[in-house]
């Protein structure tokens, strides 16, 4: 099949969608809407695939096509490479619609003087159906702009997906957003669905949501729809997860932290994700300076810290600097603050060897599984072959037989560590 009559294909997928005036054609049954060119459709894909730079599903990264096929090149910047719950898998990653009545001042969606896009729910089940079927994706990821109202687009969206559940016997996985202000009705309909939803909080407090988005409520909006998910989870696979905007309202690292700590403990949230703030032009925020990745990074590390090792809210916050985070990994400083002597490898509570920078939950396993049977480390090469980070973690430990020097040894005058 030609790259022409592949173009020729999806052209025919389903009727233009946009909120320019329609164009028609008369015929002997009557006027009605044109088929769209393979441009306009490739154009549709292209722009709605973009349009969810900012949506975090897992790590990701995008597939860019090197190819002659039109096809592969627009499904370049819509197709991710990602960390799902069922493993590592390419998801196609668009927008429902990028038309949108909210005013977050940060998002592309908020212009309203750029064309829109909007695929019909047939439309967006046949186009994914194909992609499946020739092997290039294994699930969905659909995220919208808020069309009409949260509740019309929602229903699109929904639909989409039980064309693919019942038509296609679409059994793979589907990451499905939740809008700001969606009935109940339309969140549990979700929940059947898809095997993850999210729905972001994009800012740590009401106040600071205030500064970036006047429609949106958000206790109302948002909380109350991620305790409408949290009640009816157990329907969910993979749970659901959120998202904050990093930089774009003003708020402190030591709010975001807050509010993350709470979100898992009320919500059960299963993951929380940080998006760097840019500012783009033509937005509210456009002369806004940008969130360094840095603190985008800071911040994943403090959520590991608290989700996979359990570390207590007051550990935390000392590793702030007055309310923000220091580009510093914060294991690494509440190590040098509350490490006061090398550990014995072979003797240490496995939950302070936890503490140690380069050792995580799967060496300290190791560790564990060696002291069941008597094997004691005596030697840095042991530590590495049980996973052990040396460059990090040697600071931090003493293995018996050789002389470890104190931590003050491994200091530069400034203070901080020489690794």
């Amino acid at each position: 099949m030609t790259s022409l009559d592949k173009l020729s294909t999806l052209s025919a997928l389903g009727r233009w969608d946009s909120t320019g005036p329609a164009q028609h054609v008369i015929s002997a049954s009557g006027p009605h809407q044109a088929v769209p060119s393979a441009r306009e459709l490739l154009d549709k894909v292209l722009r709605l695939g973009r349009d969810t730079h900012h949506d975090t599903c897992g790590w990701s990264s995008s597939n860019q096509a090197r190819t002659d096929d039109l096809i592969l090149q627009a499904m370049g910047s819509s197709i991710y490479r990602a960390t799902t719950p069922r493993g590592s898998c390419a998801l196609f990653k668009t927008l429902y619609t990028n038309a949108c009545n909210f005013d977050c001042k940060y998002c592309v969606n908020s212009l309203h003087n750029r064309r829109t896009y909007s695929y019909t729910p047939e439309e967006l089940a046949k186009l994914f159906h194909i992609l499946h079927s020739r092997g290039l994706v294994q699930g969905l990821f659909l995220s919208s702009g808020i069309g009409r109202d949260p509740d019309t687009t929602m229903e699109g969206m929904l639909r989409t997906v039980e064309i693919l559940r019942d038509q296609y016997r679409f059994g793979g996985y589907v990451h499905l957003k939740v809008l700001p202000g969606a009935s109940r009705y339309n969140v549990e309909r979700a929940v059947q669905l898809a095997d993850r939803v999210s729905l972001n909080v994009e800012a740590p407090s009401e106040s600071r949501l205030g500064e970036i988005a006047t429609v949106k409520n958000y206790k109302v909006d948002i909380l109350k729809r991620q305790a409408w998910i949290k009640e009816i989870s157990s329907r969910l696979p993979s749970g659901q997860t959120t998202q904050f905007v990093v930089g774009a309202a003003g708020e402190t690292d030591l709010e975001i932290i807050r509010r993350m700590r709470w979100l898992y403990d009320e919500m059960d949230m299963r993951r929380v994700y940080y998006s760097a703030f840019e500012p783009i032009p033509g937005t509210e925020l456009q002369s806004r300076a940008p969130a360094p990745s840095w603190r985008e990074h800071r911040l994943y590390q403090v959520d590991r810290l608290y989700r996979v090792y359990r570390y207590t809210p007051r550990e935390l916050e000392e590793a702030l600097v007055g309310e923000f985070l220091p580009n510093v990994d914060p294991k690494i400083t509440l190590a040098r603050r509350f490490l006061d002597v090398p550990l014995d490898i072979n003797e240490a509570p496995l939950e302070e060897l936890l503490r140690v920078p380069g050792i995580g939950p799967l060496s300290a396993r190791r560790i564990s599984s060696l002291r069941r049977r008597g094997i004691k480390i005596r030697s840095r090469k042991q530590l590495a072959e049980v996973g052990v980070v040396l460059r990090r973690a040697q600071p931090f430990l003493r293995l018996p037989g050789s002389y470890q020097p104190t931590l003050e040894r491994w200091l530069q005058p400034s203070g901080s560590l020489i690794i």
